[in-house]
């Protein structure tokens, strides 16, 4: 009976669902697969690999005049997970990238946030590493189009940090709040979540590493 009574509280914790996780991630690309990644064009390997050195894994995106992107599905409450953490290294800048005008809207890098999946009204928030535009504006696609729409943060500009990994943080529930004038947010599921790196407009080279993307409560 001791055994027994000893053994019921582990039955119990067991039964029970696991603690909440204090992460939810995308990706770390220590798996060295991207099976569960899909991208804009069949040939999207070609663009986006997975490299490794002695200590980790991460993907490397070389872009040539291509505007291929992956994608993942998956679902993440951001007013529980509100904070996006990542790393990424630009390496080459897209020749006078400016992603707020569709003659060179090509980035080095970008990860992007889908609020909404849908092929007609897709919404996203993305963050980018920009040739050209100063650090902390503010931007819509010029591809988008009501009643889509994609919001443009800008978390890097130029050359001051290119070949050096950079770790970001944001608050994309507030990102939310603020560009859809949202006072409270009870729930709210991202659908995907896309990265980019491109250069199709420009015609030129570009190039960048990414690793370590999850979300966080805090």
């Amino acid at each position: 009976m001791k055994f027994i009574i000893t053994l019921l509280p582990l039955l119990l914790l067991a039964s029970n669902p696991a603690e909440e996780e204090e992460v939810k991630w995308i990706d770390d690309f220590e798996s060295k697969e991207m099976s569960e990644w899909h991208g804009r064009a069949a040939d999207f390997d070609k663009i986006y690999k997975i490299n490794s050195t002695e200590n980790s894994s991460y993907l490397s995106a070389s872009s040539s005049g291509s505007d291929n992107f992956i994608l993942k599905k998956t679902k993440i409450d951001i007013t529980e997970y509100p904070y996006l953490n990542w790393k990424w290294r630009a390496k080459t800048l897209p020749n006078k990238g400016d992603e707020s005008q569709k003659s060179t809207c090509d980035i080095a890098a970008s990860v992007i946030v889908v609020l909404r999946a849908s092929k007609w009204r897709p919404q996203s928030i993305k963050y980018t590493w920009s040739t050209t535009l100063a650090r902390h504006t503010f931007s819509k696609s010029p591809y988008a189009f009501w009643p889509s729409r994609t919001d443009i943060i800008v978390m890097q500009s130029g050359e001051e940090n290119v070949g050096e990994w950079i770790t970001e943080k944001v608050n994309v529930l507030e990102h939310y709040k603020t560009l859809y004038e949202k006072a409270k947010v009870k729930s709210k599921d991202i659908e995907a979540f896309a990265i980019m790196t491109d250069s199709d407009n420009t015609n030129s080279l570009s190039e960048a590493d990414y690793d370590d993307i999850f979300f966080s409560k805090n």
